[in-house]
């Protein structure tokens, strides 16, 4: 059985680079947080090198004292719920991990992507978040259904069974079994 989906939520794109200190903020360059529902951040990750031996990625001893592109990354994608980020050798699957540190006691999901689709999907979110710079802007799903990271974020984030109940209910849907 599918479950359904049963309500239009809103969508609304930040670049990273706007969310962090100007001293460094260029080290999250590619990185978008796309906030559903006005609560739930997915995070759109540039490739990190993660592989199985290596999950969660490593924080470094400080979070506030990062000096490159990656670590900026890894300190995102481990701090998050949900990231979505490319792999060539991981493509299509998903890995839960443990947030084990004190910062955090919740799991988090990566969704691995081609590099292809991440660079289709980074070029949506650019333009989406451009589109719509306020905090306070959205769009509604309905309006944005044909764009490519759209539609992962329905089929495959939200419909994934790592995909918290809770987090449906955040964004207006249930699982509803015909």
């Amino acid at each position: 059985m599918k479950p359904s989906t049963n309500y239009d939520f809103s969508v609304s794109v930040r670049c990273q680079t706007w969310e962090e200190e100007p001293e460094v903020a260029e080290l999250y360059q590619g990185i978008f947080e796309v906030i559903l529902n006005h609560t739930l951040s997915i995070m759109f990750v540039p490739d990190v090198g993660i592989n199985i031996d290596n999950l969660p990625p490593m924080l470094p001893e400080n979070v506030d004292n990062i000096f490159t592109e990656i670590q900026a990354r890894q300190i995102t994608i481990a701090l998050s719920k949900y990231s979505i980020t490319p792999n060539p050798l991981l493509a299509g699957q998903e890995k839960v991990f443990s947030h084990n540190d004190t910062l955090s006691s919740q799991t988090g999901v990566i969704f691995f992507i081609t590099t292809e689709e991440f660079q289709a999907f980074s070029s949506e979110l650019l333009t989406l978040a451009q589109e719509i710079p306020s905090v306070y802007s959205s769009k509604r799903v309905s309006q944005i259904k044909d764009l490519k990271f759209s539609q992962f974020l329905l089929s495959r984030v939200i419909e994934s069974k790592n995909f918290d109940d809770k987090d449906l209910q955040l964004v207006g849907r249930k699982k509803v079994y015909f």
